[in-house]
């Protein structure tokens, strides 16, 4: 089984804007793509282990989410973010799905990060922890069910006082701050991250607000074990395709490889999680979102193709194509998500 591929799109059709949520059946031949209108850009997606379609979508820096069945296309709820606040573009329900924890940045403290706290099932909100950092972004609970790790994109580059962009891992039941992890260098937020079982960390980063240059560099970031992290910084030619945000990233079925994308610099980049070595370089027009599909057998990426957005498919293990493309794909957004969404 592939799964089934969820991912946002954005439209101006007339000069007004208009948002949908896709959902590509990857398992139809040929794979069944379906679009719900949406209120807003779907960013990321949190999924209620105890009801397999009932879906959390935030978007990234904006009032905007909810919670819908992404079978229907009925929302059940719409969500709002604290007064002063904005959501920033992810959330995790609980193991259990008793809770539903979501990023929002406090505008009016310089945005202070916070994981408001919501009853999974009535999404009344019970409270909140804070992210032990400003202008939090990705989060990820581990599979112990009691750390979230947190990627705080930190404040503007060169002023004075502006807190450093770190991943932190937060007790969910008390607060604490377990770890902090600086990005090693100050040009660099934290955007997106990944982790492996044997926690190994994936960052991926786009320049700090300030950073001067049309376009400055984004760049990955490996923490390997417990091991000093470290930005990768060769081979030259590779990291000087990093330009703007690196946006999304995969880990392969052993967390031996990682995949980051990079839509200005037209392609996505492999990198070992044994020793941070460049491993591939696939060329693709725009690359924005990739997962791997349930079977573990393939990587899928959106991506620019021609006047329109495709996504391609390429084998896990060797990362050449396979030669399959949904094409037009109705996906612009920064992800895509493969989930089974019927009960196994």
């Amino acid at each position: 089984m592939r799964g089934v591929l969820l991912g946002g799109g954005g439209y101006t059709l007339r000069g007004q804007s208009s948002h949908v949520l896709a959902r590509v059946d990857l398992d139809r031949a040929p794979p069944e793509v379906v679009s719900f209108s949406m209120g807003f850009l779907p960013h990321g997606f949190a999924f209620d282990p105890r009801a397999p379609t009932r879906v959390a979508v935030f978007e990234k820096k904006g009032p905007g989410a909810c919670v819908i069945d992404v079978a229907t296309g009925v929302t059940e709820r719409a969500l709002a973010a604290g007064e002063g606040r904005q959501f920033y573009g992810h959330g995790a329900f609980s193991a259990d799905g008793a809770l539903l924890y979501a990023t929002e940045s406090v505008l009016t403290e310089g945005g202070r990060g916070v994981l408001v706290v919501r009853d999974g099932r009535t999404l009344e909100a019970l409270g909140e922890l804070g992210t032990h950092g400003f202008s939090p972004h990705d989060c990820h609970l581990l599979d112990d069910g009691k750390t979230m790790v947190v990627a705080n994109g930190g404040g503007p580059y060169g002023v004075r006082g502006a807190s450093l962009p770190c991943v932190t891992y937060v007790d969910v039941s008390t607060g604490k701050l377990l770890e902090k992890i600086a990005i090693p260098s100050p040009l660099f937020n934290a955007g997106h991250v990944a982790v492996s079982e044997r926690g190994d960390l994936v960052i991926v980063s786009a320049p700090r607000d300030g950073v001067a240059g049309e376009p400055a560099l984004g760049a990955v970031t490996l923490r390997l074990g417990r091991r000093k992290p470290f930005v990768i910084e060769q081979p030259e030619a590779i990291v000087a395709r990093m330009l703007g945000e690196a946006l999304s990233v995969a880990l392969d079925a052993d967390a031996t490889m990682a995949l980051a994308t990079h839509p200005l610099g037209d392609c996505v980049t492999a990198w070992s999680l044994r020793d941070g070595a460049s491993l591939a370089v696939i060329e693709l027009a725009e690359a924005r979102g990739v997962a791997l599909t349930l079977d573990r057998a393939e990587f899928v990426v959106s991506h620019r193709a021609g006047d329109g957005m495709a996504l391609s498919f390429f084998d896990a293990r060797t990362l050449r194509p396979t030669g399959e493309r949904i094409a037009p794909s109705p996906i612009t957004g920064s992800h895509v998500v493969v989930r089974a969404l019927a009960a196994e």
